[in-house]
């Protein structure tokens, strides 16, 4: 397992309720909808993020940063390769 960065204790990714297959779903960076990709989410401080989960407690949930990072994997996005791209086969 990887280790959690201590540093960023204060540093949160929101979690809105959902998910898209087994991945969560991120407030999107900029706060423009939402994303599967935790590098395009928005980072909040902890007192950003437990503010908004204040507001809607039944639909964001504050994850720390440090913990998330931690557990990051790598995916490949069906939506984006084809059988039928040069190289593809």
């Amino acid at each position: 397992m990887n280790e959690v960065n201590t540093e960023d204790d204060d540093l949160y990714y929101l979690q809105t309720r959902g998910h898209v297959g087994n991945s969560y779903l991120w407030w999107k960076r900029g706060r423009h909808g939402y994303t599967t990709d935790v590098a395009q989410a928005e980072v909040f401080t902890k007192e950003q993020a437990f503010a908004q989960a204040k507001v809607r407690p039944t639909e964001d949930f504050p994850w720390r940063k440090a913990y998330i990072d931690a557990h990051v994997t790598r995916q490949i996005n069906s939506e984006h390769v084809s059988r039928k791209h040069e190289g593809a086969v």
